[in-house]
């Protein structure tokens, strides 16, 4: 059983990790450094960068990019100025450490980006100041944001929000205004207020606390590669730094050629991921740690790295598939939860790329009787990969949804009211976009008035638990017009207004095990008699399993949090217990938590996909 699961969870691993379609966001690809736009706003791929470094996401989803002199948002499909010299960067004035509103201020190569959680304000690494800046956050494209720094009417007046200024850089703990910073490179900023930062000429992890900074991981001025407890771990060159959850932080230990992490409340840190080139930076998305290093990004999935996009050690600028696609040497990264997709900063090409995290779905169909006759229904089954939603679409209008569906059903039950052929469109979509699939003259329905019917059925689910209700399906030829159904044994009810003469009963079962299903149906001409013997299964341990579930779910047992492979993330789950008792949850992301369940066997199902797979929980 164990060699099973872990086999079945590598397939699913390896299917859900493939890389997908890369895409230049923004910016107007060059080499070289020091373009500019000349103008605040500009359309995404109009703009110019000059080494565009660090990103992040607002709680708006706005996407902030920091280049070698600006601060700029990207804003649908608008790059909006927020702060720095708008011109050539290479000019005198460019580059500066000057507090203002919008393009008069001024910065140093600043690089890593921050949204306070809380406030929406932002916070830059100004790194070649040494420096910590922050500004107000977008509010419309009329208000550009405020930012604090040195007063330009008054050089023993600075205000950035931590550090002293430093040319060269320097190492000192203490209040936020006396402390400094060597080379600052990315941030991360909590719940409760606390800065992190990536001192990376200082070969540390500082840490901002009310009006304090401190050393919170690593030596300063001490490079190194060890694990150990805040002062006693060495780093060497820390890069980017990401929130894993909410009480890790990873480091993508640049010269160490490692991802390490920090547990925030011991300040133990430990080593995740080794054997990379140089990584810049690394993002935790629902499990799975995404890592820009080398030309390229890599995936480690907890047990295995490997290349998610891009190609190792080649350099180059192509928007493509997966491993098709080339990069240049590659800054911060950022993920943006809304559309699934990892934006990252390729400096060496002056562009945003995208990379979608869920792959683009492949949308398919099948109907398992496209010549049927008037009034007889057919089973449109959904075959897509990797949709989250579908929509059908019938024309001409002349059929009927059957069994209380919907056009947004996966499996579709349709009866067609006149001869002639049915074009049949089913679109399927996930956040990452949609694809339709047209099938033109696809059903094509006749009438046969002088056959008796022949008689089909079918059952929406044929294993249920007591608590649910069976629905029957007729799908016999020849317009039948009287039904009569028989079901042994007789422990069920029919509910919801049907009984033993409708089209489509719905029954509820009052005990567990095999049900034989028999359907007389009738017409002018005759009848016709189809049974299935045992052939609706009533669970005993309260619910359905699918016989080919490919859902998986680990670790199990678990005390609280498990991972579900298999599904696509953030859909619902419901839980149920032997008793039949039913809880519906939403997983976050790929994981759910079931840490308040009592000890025992209980099944999860994916309600959307039809997958279900058992789960105990024990403390």
């Amino acid at each position: 059983m164990r060699k099973t699961l872990i086999a079945t969870l590598g397939f699913l691993a390896a299917q859900t990790l493939v890389g997908q379609t890369v895409t230049t966001y923004a910016g107007k690809q060059y080499f070289g450094s020091g373009k500019f736009s000349g103008t605040a706003n500009n359309p995404l791929l109009e703009d110019y960068y000059s080494n565009p470094y660090g990103i992040c996401i607002d709680t708006a989803g706005y996407i902030w990019l920091s280049d070698q002199h600006n601060i700029i948002i990207l804003d649908g499909g608008t790059s909006r100025q927020r702060g720095g010299y708008m011109l050539d960067p290479t000019e005198p004035g460019a580059i500066g450490r000057y507090r203002a509103t919008g393009t008069q201020s001024n910065f140093n190569n600043p690089r890593g980006i921050y949204i306070n959680p809380k406030s929406n304000s932002i916070f830059i690494c100004d790194t070649d100041n040494g420096q910590i800046r922050s500004g107000t956050g977008f509010v419309n494209s009329s208000n550009p944001s405020a930012w604090d720094g040195l007063s330009k009417s008054n050089p023993d007046d600075d205000n950035a929000f931590a550090g002293k200024y430093s040319f060269l850089g320097d190492y000192q703990d203490g209040i936020k205004s006396a402390a400094f910073f060597s080379s600052p490179e990315d941030l991360v900023i909590t719940n409760d207020g606390t800065v992190y930062v990536a001192d990376y000429g200082n070969d540390c992890i500082r840490k901002i606390s009310g009006n304090n900074v401190s050393t919170f991981a690593g030596k300063g001025l001490t490079f190194g590669d060890a694990d150990g407890i805040g002062g006693n771990a060495r780093f060497y060159a820390p890069a980017g730094i990401c929130l894993e959850g909410t009480n890790n932080l990873l480091v993508a230990d640049r010269n160490n050629g490692k991802i390490r992490r920090i547990n925030l409340t011991t300040a133990q840190v430990s080593t995740v991921v080794t054997g990379l080139v140089a990584p810049s930076d690394v993002v935790a998305v629902d499990g799975l740690i995404f890592i820009a290093d080398d030309f390229c990004i890599k995936v480690w999935d907890g047990t295995k790295l490997k290349v998610y996009a891009g190609k190792a050690g080649v350099s180059d600028y192509k928007d493509a598939n997966d491993s098709n696609a080339r990069f240049g040497e590659l800054g911060l990264m950022a993920y943006r939860n809304k559309d699934k997709s990892l934006y990252v900063c390729d400096r060496e090409n002056n562009v945003v790329r995208r990379i979608p995290i869920i792959q683009s779905v492949v949308t398919n169909f099948t109907c398992n009787n496209v010549t049927p006759t008037v009034g007889q229904t057919v089973k449109l089954i959904n075959k897509s990969s990797f949709f989250t939603a579908v929509a059908w679409s019938i024309s001409p209008s002349t059929y009927t949804i059957q069994a209380g569906g919907k056009l947004s059903d996966t499996v579709l039950y349709v009866s067609f009211n006149s001869t002639g052929s049915y074009n049949v469109t089913l679109t399927a979509s996930n956040p990452s976009g949609s694809l339709p699939l047209t099938r033109n003259n696809y059903i094509n329905v006749s009438t046969n008035s002088s056959a008796k019917p022949a008689v089909d059925f079918v059952a929406v689910n044929t294993m249920l638990s007591l608590v649910e209700t069976a629905q029957l399906v007729d799908m016999s030829a020849n317009t039948p017009t009287k039904w009569d159904w028989t079901i042994t044994p007789r422990k069920f009810s029919y509910t919801d207004g049907t009984d033993s003469t409708s089209q489509f009963p719905r029954v509820k079962f009052s005990a567990s095990g095999t049900y034989t299903v028999k359907l007389v149906a009738t017409n002018a001409n005759g009848n016709g008699t189809l049974t299935r013997t045992n052939y609706i299964v009533i669970a005993s341990n309260g619910i359905s399993q699918a016989a080919n579930a490919s859902m998986v779910v680990y670790p199990n047992p678990s005390k609280g949090i498990v991972q579900i492979a298999g599904v696509l993330p953030n859909l619902p789950i419901s839980i149920v217990a032997a008793d039949g008792r039913m809880i519906t949850r939403v997983m976050n992301g790929n994981a759910l938590d079931i840490s308040d369940l009592p000890d025992g066997i209980y099944w999860a199902k994916n309600i959307q996909h039809g997958l279900t797979c058992r789960l105990i929980k024990l403390n």
